[in-house]
């Protein structure tokens, strides 16, 4: 029997237990909350640089289709006689993303397009009472995009207009369409998470759901449901082209309101304003700790037990599972901010090639403005009547060199796209180098005599022929020449050798001329890049030369690398398959 004595003891025990258990299980609760905090937070930032990255390809992606067809809009000095008919073909084919590029003229009707299943022609906009942008882009003389609306073909579809001014006279627009499902199965579709990710206009129309949850071309702004209305403050947050976290209750299948985490990014691009939305159950924090909790769980059951047969054991327990349980958690932790670092890193990245971009719209509207200018003032001067046949013959000599310069510069456009969309294409044929290196220099003759440059080739005679594209590889010559004479100053030389090995020559155009400083010579390859990117810069140019001579090289399995030493010169390197 258990006497008074024993049974206080046993009561004590139990008490303490109890006490120590209960303890113990407040610990636990108050470290699983503070690790679901920790973790929730680096998940959303996760969310948020992805809904960021997502943003920027979207914005990247349109501005690309605006500045193409702007680049058609501004080369041309009057309306050529198939009304761009070919100029369309050519984007439209080698630029993915257009449902069709249309001509309309001044007087609202629909004249050429490409590609023809998809143009009305003859369709008046005055007539179907549809000229509301139309009117709008000719008063501002400014691209206009077009809210999003129904096309024809029962899609969603958004309209960019494109002014079209010939010596200052109204001539019509250039309008290209884009189905927004082109656009969202680029860079939506493939979203793969637990959440789900959505896209909404600036006027609260939902363009994209992939939960399929939200109705397309609804607007939820003035919902009176009370969840829906959560969400409706997020969609005028988003509206308002702003970036952030917020949270809502939605309904799950079985009836219960579940918590969500939505994260934002504006896409901003001319007079649109979209936004992306990435959504996610907050139970994907938890399924991200769930070993966390299943352990904890244990650890509680089996303190239970351990803490009436031995406090000194359960403590030590206590430390070695602890401790685990911190390693864990520090170990999950580093894992969302390296995943994060990743994204960050892209999202600077990003940040890079939309300057980029920026400065080359800049140096574009340079670089087409100032032929024009001096096609015009040629022009003007063919038009007097005192103008005699020698200064006639300097100014449609100075007219077609302009006309080159502006065709130049839309075959680098288009090479670019090619290289970039994979759909250029090499004809390989076995080359003899010297006859290449020899058409080259001819090429760039009257530059090189004009700035007094020798160009020395120094080549063997029992060079071997290589397999590949002759007028590409041309193209790489020429180009390379061109830019060594460029930042030769007068008076120096420019070097053609090569090395010979088992199976590939290296070819080295090396100059004498200014070089390139440390911190550009990783860079001069990127697509838009300009060493001296400002409108004061000594030598012109698009900063797609050697973007797309690295494309050229690379294409047909070579490599291509430069050294060079500021002050002293610049040393082009390619290999060349046997």
């Amino acid at each position: 029997m258990f006497t008074r004595q024993n049974r206080s003891n046993l009561y004590l025990i139990a008490v303490v237990a109890i006490l120590l258990i209960a303890t113990i299980i407040f610990l636990g609760i108050r470290s699983n909350n503070e690790a679901k905090n920790i973790v929730e937070q680096q998940f959303t930032s996760q969310q948020l640089l992805l809904n960021q990255q997502i943003s920027r390809g979207i914005e990247e992606f349109l501005n690309e289709k605006i500045l193409l067809i702007e680049i058609i809009a501004k080369q041309e000095s009057k309306v050529p006689p198939d009304f761009f008919k070919s100029n369309f073909k050519t984007i439209y084919e080698e630029s993915s993303g257009f449902f069709a590029i249309q001509y309309v003229n001044e007087s609202g009707t629909i004249v050429s397009g490409y590609p023809e299943e998809n143009l009305p022609l003859g369709y008046n906009l005055f007539e179907n009472n549809r000229s509301s942008a139309f009117e709008t882009v000719q008063k501002s003389k400014e691209t206009y995009i077009s809210d999003v609306v129904q096309m024809f073909e029962g899609e969603l579809g958004l309209f960019i207009w494109v002014p079209l001014f010939i010596e200052g006279e109204f001539k019509g627009t250039i309008l290209s369409i884009i189905k927004v499902s082109d656009v969202t199965d680029r860079f939506l579709k493939n979203y793969s998470s637990s959440g789900h990710v959505y896209l909404i206009d600036k006027s609260g129309i939902i363009l994209y759901d992939n939960s399929n949850e939200l109705q397309l071309n609804k607007n939820y702004l003035n919902t009176t449901d009370e969840i829906n209305l959560q969400q409706g403050t997020i969609f005028q947050k988003q509206i308002n082209g702003t970036e952030g976290i917020g949270n809502f209750f939605e309904t799950s299948e079985n009836g219960d309101r579940v918590k969500c985490i939505v994260t934002y990014s504006p896409i901003r691009w001319r007079n649109q304003i979209w936004s992306v939305g990435i959504t996610n159950p907050v139970s994907n924090v938890d399924s991200l700790i769930h070993s966390v909790y299943v352990k904890q769980g244990a650890f509680i059951v089996l303190s239970g037990i351990f803490i009436l047969t031995g406090s000194m054991w359960i403590i030590l327990l206590l430390s070695k599972w602890n401790k685990i349980l911190e390693e864990e958690v520090a170990y999950k932790t580093y894992e969302i901010k390296q995943s994060n670092e990743l994204l960050r890193s892209a999202n600077i990245k990003l940040k890079e090639v939309d300057q980029l971009k920026t400065e080359f719209v800049s140096m574009v509207s340079h670089e087409l403005r100032t032929p024009l200018s001096a096609m015009k003032t040629s022009a003007e001067f063919l038009k007097e009547d005192n103008c005699n046949s020698s200064v006639k013959a300097e100014m449609l000599e100075l007219i077609i060199r302009n006309i080159d310069r502006q065709t130049r510069m839309v075959g680098d456009l288009l090479d670019i796209s090619r290289i970039e969309s994979g759909k250029i294409r090499f004809n390989p044929e076995i080359t003899d180098l010297h006859e290449i290196v020899n058409l080259s220099v001819k090429n760039v003759y009257s530059l090189s005599k004009e700035k007094d440059i020798t160009i020395h080739v120094n080549l063997p005679k029992d060079l071997p022929s290589v397999r590949t594209d002759k007028d590409k590889l041309i193209q790489v010559f020429v180009n390379l020449l061109n830019n060594a004479i460029k930042f030769t100053p007068t008076g120096g030389n420019v070097e053609i050798s090569s090395v010979e090995f088992n199976n590939f020559l290296e070819m080295r155009i090396k100059d004498t001329g200014i070089g390139i400083a440390p911190d550009h010579v990783d860079k001069i390859f990127d697509k838009f890049y300009q060493i001296d990117s400002t409108s004061t810069r000594k030598v012109g140019g698009s900063g797609l030369g050697l973007s797309i001579i690295k494309g050229i090289i690379e294409g047909q399995g070579g490599t291509i690398r430069v050294e060079s030493t500021p002050h002293v010169g610049t040393t082009f390197i390619f290999t060349l398959g046997k």
